[in-house]
């Protein structure tokens, strides 16, 4: 039999290598996410004061059980991370790469929410600790960049490789709802910073909205990105 062509030879290590990295941060972006899902599952039943309507999911991190929220927080950053990870070397191309950008601007965002405790929707912006304002920092720019990583990404993944074509629509399904949660907190009220929500509020859903939208996105790229790895 003849040897393979050199080039293929010092290739094909490169390509397993890509491939073994892609595959397995493709799971730990499926399981970090769904942990994400699970755990904010939890706070809800385990801190029913918060009312689900007018108090955001960062409030979880106050008072007790409020570590358990900063978990959810580093493991949707880490799945977010893994994401971008799993799908870098099929983002070939200045839309992909700023859309690449922009997914581990919301990973650096929710890791920030992480590590500093936010303040209570009912404190104005003036009263804020650091904590607080660095918290609100990081919820911006998580918040802010998750749309424009998933409009990119799922326009760039299905275009450039026919293996995506089959998860074209779940990925645009999960983007438009990322969008229009957006849309629905910016006008329920969400980036008000006085102090004055209260129960007639109801930005607090569409904030849940938001977050379940870009986790159902995330499972969807990484479930898709496992499953193309793993046929490669």
């Amino acid at each position: 039999m003849p040897a393979a062509p050199v080039s293929a030879r010092l290739q094909a290590p490169g390509r397993t290598v890509t491939h073994t990295i892609s595959t397995l941060a493709a799971r730990v972006a499926m399981t970090s996410t769904a942990l994400f899902v699970a755990i904010l599952a939890v706070l809800h039943l385990a801190k029913p004061e918060l009312a689900p309507s007018w108090r955001l999911i960062s409030e979880y991190e106050l008072g007790q059980h409020g570590w358990l929220m900063r978990v959810a927080f580093f493991s949707l950053a880490l799945g977010t991370a893994g994401v971008a990870v799993a799908v870098a070397s099929r983002l070939r191309s200045a839309a992909g790469y700023i859309g690449l950008l922009f997914v581990l601007l919301a990973a650096a965002g929710l890791t920030i929410a992480g590590v500093f405790q936010t303040a209570a929707v009912t404190v104005a912006k003036e009263a804020w600790s650091m904590s607080g304002a660095m918290h609100g920092v990081g919820a911006i720019l998580a918040i802010q960049s998750a749309p424009i990583a998933a409009t990119l990404v799922s326009w760039v993944l299905p275009r450039r490789h026919a293996a995506w074509l089959a998860s074209r629509r779940p990925l645009w399904l999960t983007t438009a709802a990322i969008w229009l949660s957006f849309a629905a907190f910016l006008i329920a009220g969400g980036t008000r910073v006085d102090g004055s929500q209260g129960p007639g509020d109801w930005y607090g859903w569409a904030n849940r909205a938001f977050i379940l939208a870009f986790s159902a996105w995330l499972l969807v790229v990484a479930r898709t990105a496992a499953r193309i790895e793993r046929r490669a």
